[in-house]
C-alpha cells in the first residue's frame, strides 16, 4: 500500500493536464501552516518538503481564506511578482502561462496546478481539476476519520488495560504505578510521575512513577519552590513545555542534580484533594513530542478517576485516624489501645513472651478545670502526652485512656524491666509544670499489671492495674492525712 494516499491522484491529474507543477497542500491548523502533502513537478526549484505560513503563502492563502477558485490564464500580466504569488518555488519560475488554485474540503487544504504549455486551462481541464479536488477532499475526510478511529482504538485499549488492573485488587501504590506506566506508554513518554504534597508542607515526594525513574528520587523529599513539578504545585495549573532547554537553569523536574534528561517535552497537571493534599501527575519524553487533543483528553479523563481513588484513600486514612487516635494528643484512644493490648496478649500467649501494662494518671486534675479554660486544658493534655512519650523508649505503645490517664504497653518486658523503662516518669517535676498550669502541681501516679504473672486474660489484667492505681491514690491520701 502506498504510504502517501494523495500522491496517485496528484500524479494522475498532472499527467492528464500535462501540467508543469501539480501540488496539494494540507492545512496544519495548530501551526497555521500549509504543508505540501503531494506533488509532481518539472521544476528544479520546488523542494520535496514545503511548509508555508498561512498568511504568507501568496495565492494559496487567498484561496484558503476566501474559499473560492482562482484561475489566472495570463500569469505574466496578472502577477507582476511571481515569487510573492507562488512562494513555494524556492527561487521563482519563469514562463509560467497559467495557474489554477482551488480549495479542498472544508478548509482542509488547497490544490494548485500551473502550466507552461498553454494560456490557462480550458473548461474540460477545469472540470478535471474540480473533480480531483472533490475526491481529494473526500480522501482527506476519510484519512481524518481513520486517524480518529485509530486514536479512539488506542484510548479504548488504554481504558481496558486500566480496567484489568483494577481487577487485580493491588495495593494503592502498586495500582498507581501501573496507571502511570500505562499512561506513559500511551503518550510514548519515557518517564511518568505522581508527586504528592501533604497539607501545609513545603516539600513534595513521589507517590508513584514508571520503573525507569532513578531509585534515589523515590526516597527524597523535594522543595516545592523549585523545579517544574514544584511550579505546578505552586501555581496550581497545568504546565506544558514542548521543548526543554538543557541550558536553562530552570528546566529540571525536581532538583538540579537529578539523574533525568533535561531535553524533550514535559507535561504536568495539578489535582487538588478535599483534605488539602495536592497531586501532580507529570510526563516527560526524551524527544520533543506533540500530544493530540484527544490524547490529552484521554489522559486527563483517566487522571480524574485516579484523583477520586486518592480522595478515597486519604479520606479512609483520615477516618481510620479519627477512629483510632485521640483528637487532642494524637495517641491511641481507649478502644484502640484496648484492642491492641488484646492482640498483643494473644500473640504473647502463642509465643510465650511477657509484656507489662502500665497506667499513669496525673492528679489533681479536677482542680485544673477550676483555673483554666477548656482550650488551655487541652493544651496541657498535649504537653503531658509529649512529656510521657519523651520519657519512654520509642517502641512503647502509648494510649490516651482518659483526660489525665495514659496506658503504656512494654512488649517483652517484665515488671522490673518496665519499672526501669518508665523511671524517667517518676522524675516529673510538678513545680515546673505548675508555672504553666496556674499553680496546680500535677503528680504522676503509676501502676502495673504483667503477663503472665498477674493474669492471662484481659479481664484479669485491667482490673489488677486499676486496683493498684487506686491503691497508689489511697497511699498518697493516707500519707497526706498523717
Amino acid at each position: 500500500m502506498q504510504s502517501n494516499p494523495y500522491q496517485s491522484l496528484v500524479s494522475l491529474l498532472s499527467n492528464i493536464l500535462e501540467a508543469y507543477t501539480t501540488a496539494f497542500f494540507l492545512l496544519d491548523p495548530k501551526g497555521r501552516q500549509l504543508k505540501l502533502a503531494a506533488s509532481q513537478s518539472l521544476s528544479k526549484f520546488l523542494p520535496p518538503r514545503v511548509s508555508l505560513p498561512l498568511e504568507q503563502s501568496g495565492i494559496l492563502s487567498q484561496v484558503h481564506k476566501v474559499g473560492q477558485t482562482i484561475h489566472l490564464d495570463k500569469v505574466h500580466e496578472a502577477a507582476s511578482n511571481l515569487a510573492a504569488t507562488v512562494p513555494f518555488y524556492r527561487e521563482g519560475e519563469s514562463h509560467i502561462k497559467g495557474l489554477f488554485a482551488i480549495p479542498v474540503g472544508d478548509g482542509a487544504g488547497v490544490l494548485y496546478v500551473d502550466t507552461k504549455y498553454s494560456w490557462g486551462f480550458n473548461d474540460k481541464q477545469q472540470k478535471w481539476i474540480h473533480e480531483i479536488a472533490a475526491v481529494l477532499g473526500e480522501l482527506v475526510s476519510r484519512q481524518n476519520c481513520l486517524a480518529q478511529q485509530k486514536t479512539y482504538g488506542r484510548i479504548l485499549e488504554l481504558l481496558h488495560s486500566l480496567d484489568q488492573a483494577t481487577l487485580k485488587q493491588s495495593a494503592l501504590e502498586d495500582y498507581c504505578n501501573e496507571v502511570i506506566r500505562e499512561l506513559a506508554d500511551f503518550l510514548a513518554a519515557e518517564y511518568g510521575f505522581v508527586a504528592v504534597r501533604d497539607p501545609g508542607e513545603a516539600h513534595h515526594y513521589l507517590f508513584a512513577c514508571t520503573p525507569n525513574v532513578p531509585r534515589s528520587l523515590t526516597t527524597q523529599r523535594f522543595l516545592t519552590k523549585q523545579g517544574l513539578v514544584g511550579w505546578v504545585f505552586q501555581n496550581q495549573r497545568p504546565l506544558l513545555v514542548t521543548r526543554l532547554n538543557p541550558q536553562s537553569p530552570d528546566h529540571f523536574l525536581f532538583t538540579p542534580s537529578e539523574a533525568l534528561p533535561h531535553h524533550g517535552t514535559f507535561w504536568g497537571m495539578h489535582l487538588a484533594l478535599s483534605l488539602g493534599h495536592a497531586v501532580v501527575p507529570a510526563f516527560m519524553s526524551r524527544t520533543p513530542t506533540e500530544w493530540s487533543v484527544d490524547d490529552q483528553y484521554a489522559v486527563s479523563h483517566v487522571l480524574l478517576f485516579l484523583n477520586l481513588l486518592l480522595e478515597r484513600f486519604y479520606f479512609r486514612d483520615e477516618c481510620e485516624h479519627l477512629q483510632c487516635y485521640e483528637f487532642s494528643t494524637g495517641l491511641y484512644n481507649a478502644p484502640t489501645f484496648e484492642s491492641r493490648m488484646e492482640a498483643i496478649l494473644n500473640a504473647s500467649m502463642r509465643d510465650s513472651t511477657p509484656f507489662t501494662l502500665s497506667l499513669v494518671q496525673f492528679e489533681p486534675w479536677q482542680l485544673l478545670w477550676t483555673k483554666a479554660s477548656p482550650k488551655e486544658v487541652r493544651q496541657y493534655q498535649m504537653e503531658l502526652a509529649s512529656t510521657v512519650c519523651e520519657a519512654l523508649p520509642s517502641n512503647t505503645l502509648v494510649g490516651h485512656l482518659a483526660e489525665n490517664r495514659f496506658g503504656l504497653l512494654f512488649l517483652g518486658a517484665s515488671p522490673e524491666e518496665a519499672r526501669h523503662l518508665q523511671a524517667h516518669l517518676l522524675d516529673f517535676d510538678p513545680r515546673a509544670f505548675a508555672r504553666k498550669t496556674k499553680g496546680v502541681r500535677l503528680k504522676p501516679y503509676l501502676s502495673m499489671a504483667a503477663f503472665p504473672q498477674d493474669g492471662t486474660r484481659v479481664e484479669e489484667l485491667w482490673p489488677t492495674a486499676y486496683q493498684r492505681l487506686y491503691a497508689a491514690f489511697r497511699t498518697k491520701s493516707d500519707s497526706a492525712g498523717q
